[in-house]
């Protein structure tokens, strides 16, 4: 019986295998190009939909009975795929509440009972996928132009040390820091003390039964007023935010969630946007507690959006990290305290839809209904381990953050203000991670201050009006008609539909740019080479010179190629070295040089470096010893004693120049001179040398030669093997 048994899983193994293995190969073909190829086809995958759809509804029926049909659309089983990944969510989930309520404890006791969030609504009780945006309707109109510093929205100021007017003074502009508002609650929150209970140990107070309790909601000033008194008599309230940045520049703070000992609010701050600065009644008093977890963004949100500051906050997030807890998520605090598993379904979910589910205010409702009873856990902890002053410390400088426009930010990062970019040329940022090359730069920064610019306009997020994969295929593939960008990719934006005209014009221009200024560099360089032979002043040498460092900065050589420049005039050698020993020249003479004398020079000297046209960019600058020889002589005979003393000089100072050898013929009597000075080389003592073929002793240690994986970098390229001189170069270096 075993045995059947087991050759029956091994034959629904198989199956199964066998299955995969098609349905792995059916997905790699285009199952939409052979349907519209073959209407045969067509009709075949819609019968196998609706076969398997209907398994899918007779397991959904037998879980449970009120569940929804889920229906086949007119695209098929695609189009109720998302339902079909719910019911297996809820299927998995069901599964493991069934097999943690069989666990049993190694004594035979029941573990404690795990309580699971219930999210099985409805499967059409969802958001619908089109939602007005709700910042239409508000009456303060959203403003990302950046045109001024972010100003507090107080109109109040309750239990302050310092005055409402005097914290809302501008800042004046410092080195670093542009003119800015301050945090108006920063010297309340360094200054004014916690509540006493939260310095003593006392039994953790536990949170109302889940099932027995719900949430109220909030969404007028009369409903708003009734739950601003409660709070008033509140020791300790848990808050918590939803919030939204896809269809919004900056982002919308949706709702909020607000619980004490005996109740839980749910508050809609959309529709109170602009009237929720009384709460600050109650966020600002340092008597009441404020219970948040990982409140980084929550205390940004609050200011930003509806004018609010919290005193007295206690982050169980850094609680948690002194605690050492494995995880530091709400997920983890709620089952390991609360005993209360949470879906993290809804995580990602629109905020904005109105009314909200039932489901989505069940998980926010989470969020807070069990903090209070886990603040009181780990403060008990924090006492004994004598870490709460750290925790109430670090919660008070995650408190006095402050938000500011990204304009305004300081020049120097720090988590005491948050900005939406807050780094400098953030379009290199995409270039480092998708690897665009050098010369796609220009573009791509044009078309990331196009999308920043709509952005602002529509009140859209970035990535909403182009991801970021799509800027950069149109950066790598620059399409320059509206045809070719809408064939980019197999997915384009409403924005890139409606302004393909306008892109394209942008790449057109941004592509001719990057090619002007090559034109600018070679037009330069035929100008020197072409031009009749006149003086050149060191203003014009150094002027074409830092057209060549700034040409290098940008473009290597190449990014140059790529672009369809010819690089075959040897001005495009290794640093510009003629360029660099002119202006050297120019310096040491502080005369005139007759730009014939230059030129030749120029093509001498670029000769030598044709071996090492394949470098780019070399770090280091490379001149030759015997670079002024034939300056010196158009300069006069007079001056041929003081240069060569200028040489020598030079010589000893040159310790980070690589100077190229400089091959000096000697005469046979010179050259006997030196051998005959040369000492005599000691002839090897074969009887004390060491052994070739002795082992070597084991108490000699051997020094490990240490690798060095910078060595060739430090010693430079190698030299060039210096090309004979004709006779008239010859007889001109002799002078």
């Amino acid at each position: 019986m075993a045995q059947a048994h087991g050759s029956e899983d091994g034959s629904v193994l198989n199956q199964v295998i066998a299955t995969i293995r098609a349905s792995s190969a059916v997905t790699a073909q285009d199952v939409s190009f052979y349907k519209n190829l073959d209407p045969s086809i067509a009709t075949s995958v819609n019968n196998i939909s609706a076969r398997l759809l209907g398994l899918i509804n007779d397991i959904l029926l037998s879980v449970d009975e009120n569940n929804d049909i889920i229906e086949q659309g007119s695209e098929g089983l695609e189009s109720a795929w998302s339902n079909v990944g719910e019911v297996m969510d809820l299927l998995f989930e069901k599964s493991e509440h069934a097999l943690a309520a069989g666990e049993k404890r190694d004594n035979g006791e029941l573990s404690k009972t795990v309580q699971y969030l219930d999210d099985s609504p409805s499967l059409h009780d969802g958001a619908p996928k089109k939602i007005l945006k709700p910042q239409l309707l508000f009456k303060r109109p959203i403003d990302n132009s950046e045109s001024h510093p972010f100003k507090p929205l107080l109109k109040k100021k309750p239990h302050a040390l310092r005055s409402l007017d005097e914290s809302l003074r501008l800042t004046a502009e410092q080195e670093d820091v542009p003119a800015h508002y301050p945090q108006p609650y920063e010297y309340e929150i360094d200054h004014q003390e916690y509540n006493e209970s939260v310095l003593q140990i006392s039994e953790p107070v536990p949170s109302l039964p889940w099932d027995e309790t719900e949430a109220e909601w909030v969404d007028n000033t009369d409903a708003l007023k009734l739950m601003l008194n409660e709070l008033l008599l509140a020791n300790e309230i848990a808050i918590d935010l939803e919030h939204h940045d896809y269809r919004t520049y900056y982002g919308i703070t949706c709702l909020m969630q607000i619980s004490t000992r005996e109740k839980d609010w749910l508050i809609d701050t959309i529709a109170l946007r602009d009237d929720l600065w009384i709460l600050n009644e109650v966020f600002t008093d340092p008597k009441i507690t404020k219970v948040l977890h990982g409140a980084f963004m929550d205390i940004i949100w609050l200011q930003r959006d509806l004018g609010l500051y919290i005193v007295s906050l206690f982050d169980t997030y850094h609680a948690s990290r002194l605690l050492g807890s494995p995880k530091h998520s709400l997920a983890y605090l709620l089952e390991r305290y609360a005993h209360f598993k949470t879906s993290k379904k809804y995580q990602l979910s629109d905020w904005r839809v109105r009314p909200l589910p039932k489901a989505l205010k069940a998980y926010a409702r989470a969020d807070t209904h069990f903090l209070l009873n886990i603040y009181d856990n780990m403060r008990n902890s924090l006492i004994e381990q004598n870490k709460l002053s750290q925790v109430l410390h670090d919660s008070r400088n995650v408190a006095k953050r402050r938000f500011e426009f990204t304009t305004f930010r300081p020049k120097i990062v720090t988590s005491h203000v948050f900005s939406p970019i807050e780094r400098e040329d953030p379009w290199r940022t995409l270039m480092f991670q998708y690897n665009i090359p050098q010369s796609k730069s220009l573009l791509v920064r044009r078309l990331y201050e196009w999308r920043d610019m709509v952005a602002r306009r529509d009140d859209e997020s970035p990535r909403y009006v182009i991801p970021n994969q799509l800027l950069v295929s149109l950066a790598v593939n620059a399409p320059t008609t509206p045809a070719l960008i809408m064939a980019t990719s197999t997915f384009v934006t409403e924005h890139i539909r409606q302004n393909a005209k306008s892109l394209a014009l942008l790449i057109k221009k941004s592509l001719e740019s990057s090619s002007n200024e090559f034109g600018q560099l070679l037009n330069s360089a035929n100008t020197v080479q072409n031009s009749s032979p006149t003086k050149m002043s060191s203003e014009d040498i150094e002027k074409n010179s830092r057209m060549f460092e700034k040409f290098l900065e940008d473009f290597s050589y190449e990014k140059a190629a790529d672009c369809g420049i010819s690089l075959g005039s040897s001005l495009f050698q290794k640093k510009f070295v003629p360029c660099e020993e002119y202006v050297s020249y120019q310096e040491s003479r502080a005369s005139l040089v007759d730009h014939n004398s230059l030129e030749n020079r120029r093509h001498q000297v670029s000769k030598k470096y044709e071996a090492e046209r394949d470098i780019a960019r070399p770090q280091v600058h490379i001149r030759a010893a015997s670079s002024h020889a034939v300056c010196d002589k158009e300069a006069g005979a007079e001056d041929n004693e003081s240069a060569e003393e200028e040489n020598k000089a030079r010589k000893e100072e040159m310790d980070e120049v690589i100077v190229l050898k400089q091959r000096k013929t000697l005469a046979d009597k010179e050259q006997r001179a030196v051998d005959k000075a040369t000492p005599s080389i000691e002839p090897l003592d074969l009887q004390s040398a060491r052994k070739i073929l002795e082992a070597p002793s084991n108490n000699v240690r051997r020094p490990k030669k240490r690798f060095d994986p910078y060595a060739t970098l430090a010693a430079g390229p190698p030299s060039v093997k210096k090309r004979k001189k004709t006779k008239g170069l010859q007889k001109s270096f002799r002078g």
